[in-house]
């Protein structure tokens, strides 16, 4: 193996009779450099893509989510529900809610927003949420509510409003008639406490006010949803569990990845399909790696015969045309591996690829891509070196 070896480096490295074998050679590890590269960069930027979407998630949504079977559904605000949650060991804080879709009026115009009502463990929850107060008193006559940050403008003219000129808020909901459930709206005059920051989407939508205050003009003590934050080295999936048992199945209990399931689930076949893709082209690039083997054999076909009357059996000549085809392979992988290595630590450093505005295109290295990159160019290489070789068989028939 080790005689077969070195002529395999031997025929690789010296010059050969044409210059057209060499263009070709040279062509062959410059497809595999250009398939690994390609394939490394595409999942580098997937496995990026994948990792700055859980750290927005896991910043801007809780780790597990209570509410109703049924989403829309409210539910008794109690000691209970407080004290089945401070008994699971894991558990930092937890906040109730209710969210309510509204319609704000203002210069005689109507625009959709969504009303949320926190209580006071809410920013202990979601870290990323900060309260800013104008003022510390509040009128019971009005809705206090807290505006987003990022939309200061659009509301900065009702911030000065007077007292005789409020705004108005109008609430969708139901009331019970004759075991019917009749639509209606409710209005509510508003006042601005404060701004809220949390992030751009959530600012430019959202409202926010105290949990007691949509209590107050539901005139129910009742919540929506239950969301909590867990420790960091808790078992995210036994916590669930726990609490299943502990609420029911009348709960719908979710954990921040079920959440977003659906996105995750796009994100891994688009993953699947890239795999696929390139694959494929890799695939057909990875001919020139059958040809430039079959004309450096024909180069050689004379140094082949040689071996063969020598006493060279047919199986040991095709052992070294395929451990040429393993050169070429290796040398075209690690030349694509190592360039699509300097390119993710260049934009890793100076981030010179930007997505929307200031926020780069990020970029991670996996173990997991690691091996799938190398499996398929190895497996792909081996296949056709093993294809390419077996002509040697037919060459050497051919001479007899």
């Amino acid at each position: 193996m080790i005689t077969e070896f070195h002529i395999a480096v031997r025929y690789f490295l010296s010059k050969k009779k044409t210059n057209i074998v060499n263009i070709i050679v040279f062509l062959s590890i410059l497809s595999l450099n250009i398939s690994t590269f390609s394939l490394s960069v595409i999942l580098f930027i997937f496995s990026g893509l994948e990792n700055f979407s859980k750290k927005f998630y896991k910043t801007n949504y809780p780790d597990i989510v209570i509410c109703s079977s049924n989403k829309d559904d409210l539910f008794l605000d109690n000691e209970d529900l407080k004290n089945k949650i401070k008994s699971i060991k894991g558990i930092v804080a937890f906040s109730k809610s209710i969210e309510k879709k509204v319609f704000l009026h203002y210069n005689n115009q109507e625009y959709f927003l969504s009303l949320k009502g926190v209580d006071k463990e809410y920013e202990k929850v979601m870290e990323n949420f900060k309260k800013i107060d104008l003022t510390k008193i509040s009128s019971p006559d009005y809705l206090n509510v807290y505006v987003g940050l990022y939309s200061m403008g659009f509301y900065f003219p009702m911030i000065f409003q007077k007292m005789n000129i409020p705004y108005q808020i109008l609430f969708f909901s139901y009331k019970k008639d004759h075991n019917t459930f009749v639509p209606y709206f409710m209005k509510k005059k508003f006042l601005i406490k404060g701004f809220f920051q949390f992030n751009q989407k959530i600012d430019a939508g959202y409202l926010f006010c105290n949990l007691s205050e949509i209590q107050n003009i539901i005139k129910k003590n009742v919540i929506q949803k239950i969301e909590i934050k867990i420790q960091k080295k808790a078992n995210i999936k036994r916590i669930k569990n726990i609490l299943i048992k502990k609420f029911g199945h009348k709960f719908n209990i979710k954990t921040r990845v079920e959440q977003e399931k659906n996105f995750y689930k796009v994100l891994n076949t688009e993953k699947i399909f890239v795999y696929f893709l390139f694959s494929l082209i890799t695939f057909i690039t990875v001919f020139n790696l059958f040809g430039s083997i079959c004309i450096l054999q024909l180069d050689k076909k004379r140094e082949i015969f040689t071996l063969w009357s020598i006493g060279f059996s047919i199986r040991r000549i095709q052992i070294i045309f395929l451990q040429i085809g393993f050169l070429i392979t290796i040398l075209g992988y690690i030349s694509g591996l190592l360039l699509s290595y300097i390119i993710y630590f260049i934009q890793e450093k100076y981030q010179l690829i930007k997505v929307i505005g200031n926020i780069p295109l990020p970029v991670k290295i996996t173990m997991t891509d690691f091996c799938i990159v190398t499996s398929i160019i190895l497996i792909i290489g081996i296949i056709i070196s093993v294809f390419s070789s077996k002509r040697i068989n037919g060459m050497i028939t051919y001479y007899k």
